[in-house]
């Protein structure tokens, strides 16, 4: 018998796998504390003070005397409350996904010859699952697909870093191409095409997030949306649809539609982390028009988490009911918080011109606004992954450096690998700022923090 552990290979480079992300956040947790004036725009969550989503705090308090009274929580269904599952359809899954279940249901009601509401009501919770958050709706979709033929999951060359790692987990591999920039702009569908004509057949999934993270672009503009789906059609596999920032969208715009083609092939995957600014609570959920799809998160979370927490359910339940109930409160509420994630992001690019002289791309959505760093002012730190340190440790600002969020893929002997650009390289010369996180007052001050850093560098 042998005296440990010996972990497999694919244990080890799990392991081996390096974030500025967790360092960052160590480091600002600690003085932030320390520093009253210590601004955190690492933590991707949106914080907004006194706007907490109606009827879910109401929904806590009641859940805790009910727990306190029966001295128990028990279980719920793997896959989400039946009744959270048909609020979900109605007020959170894209409204042109929800007509075509319901198009659907029409037509088993009328060929079954049942009323089609009572039809409509009772089958409506078979296209939707309840997940542990955003990321187990994700996780899910990847262990749907993903095989030992078909591994490659393509994804924007810019995106969250978690999509690597939930794909890595599964077994797959993530095949970044560049895809939008941050206007919400989309490449030219033969150079897309072109490059992941080396590995079609060995593509299982199209992963695209509706707002990206770290840049918060958009499609708003038709013509792009065109080019998308010209891509997705031609690689011809499931998309999956990442909508953490579902109608997070400024300036008055809205992202576009995707057309009936290729929602029929769409796993939805969707979050409250976000737009309700609850994070730990793990609620996200997946829809799509195969039902099988959403049977298939039944056994995913039995098998890798068990069901969703039941007092979280419970608050969602309690506020998604106030869409019908009380529908002038969730809008009051909706814009309010969208007004108030918008006046953050304009500050912030204003400041940044004003007192650092950079421009920024301001965000068409999301919580996130990508800072451009000078290069020469990189080299003097030596990489963008020490300036952010010690902008840290000494600037009092805790943000996230480019590496995080910037894949490539390059051939090797045994196929291919993907990589991140070195921290020296310019196309990760660049801040990931949460303003979502940073309370209007303090993004000021947070410019006010970088510009004296680097002039006391």
């Amino acid at each position: 018998m042998t005296e440990e552990i010996r972990l497999p290979e694919s244990a080890v480079k799990t392991l081996s796998k390096k974030s500025t992300i967790t360092l960052v956040a160590g480091k600002a947790r600690i003085l932030s504390v320390q520093n009253p004036d210590f601004v955190r725009a690492d933590i991707g969550e949106l914080c907004a003070p006194g706007l907490f989503p109606p009827g879910y705090k109401e929904s806590l308090k009641e859940t805790a005397e009910t727990v306190l009274n029966e001295g128990r929580i028990g279980y719920t269904v793997p896959d989400g409350d039946n009744k959270l599952k048909k609020l979900i359809f109605k007020h959170s899954i894209p409204f042109d996904l929800q007509t075509l279940v319901l198009e659907k249901l029409r037509d088993e009601a009328r060929n079954q010859g049942v009323d089609f509401e009572k039809y409509k009501e009772d089958n409506m919770q078979k296209y939707v699952a309840v997940t542990h958050g955003g990321t187990g709706a994700l996780g899910a979709s990847a262990s749907m697909f993903l095989t030992d033929q078909k591994n490659l999951v393509v994804v924007n060359q810019r995106t969250w870093q978690n999509h690597n790692l939930i794909v890595d987990m599964h077994g797959g591999m993530i095949w970044p191409v560049p895809l939008i920039d941050e206007q919400g702009q989309v490449a030219d569908p033969d150079s897309i095409l072109k490059l992941c004509h080396p590995v079609k057949d060995k593509i299982a999934a199209f992963l695209f997030t509706l707002i990206n993270n770290p840049d918060g672009a958009v499609i708003t503009d038709p013509d792009e949306q065109a080019k998308l789906e010209t891509i997705i059609k031609e690689i011809d596999v499931p998309l999956i649809l990442d909508v953490a920032y579902h109608r997070l969208v400024f300036d008055g715009k809205e992202t576009q539609s995707f057309s009936p083609e290729i929602l029929r092939k769409t796993i939805v995957c969707g979050t409250y982390s976000k737009t309700l600014q609850i994070p730990g609570e793990r609620l996200g959920y997946i829809s799509c028009l195969d039902p099988r799809v959403t049977r298939y998160v039944y056994f995913y979370n039995r098998s890798h988490s068990g069901c969703p927490s039941v007092t979280s359910q419970r608050g969602l339940i309690a506020h998604l009911t106030r869409y019908e109930t009380a529908p002038d409160e969730i809008e009051t509420y909706k814009k309010r918080l969208l007004n108030e994630i918008e006046t953050r992001r304009n500050i912030l690019a204003e400041k940044v011109k004003e007192k650092l002289g950079w421009e920024i791309k301001r965000p068409g959505g999301a919580i996130y606004a990508v800072i451009p760093l000078p290069i020469d002012l990189i080299r003097e730190f030596g990489d963008v992954d020490r300036f952010t340190l010690d902008l840290v440790d000494k600037g009092g600002v805790s943000a996230i450096s480019g590496t995080v969020f910037e894949f490539r893929v390059r051939s090797t002997n045994n196929g291919y690998e993907v990589y991140t650009p070195d921290p020296t390289s310019p196309e990760v010369c660049y801040l990931r700022f949460c303003y979502g996180f940073t309370p209007t007052d303090r993004v000021e001050l947070a410019v006010e923090h970088i510009k004296n850093f680097i002039t006391n560098r």
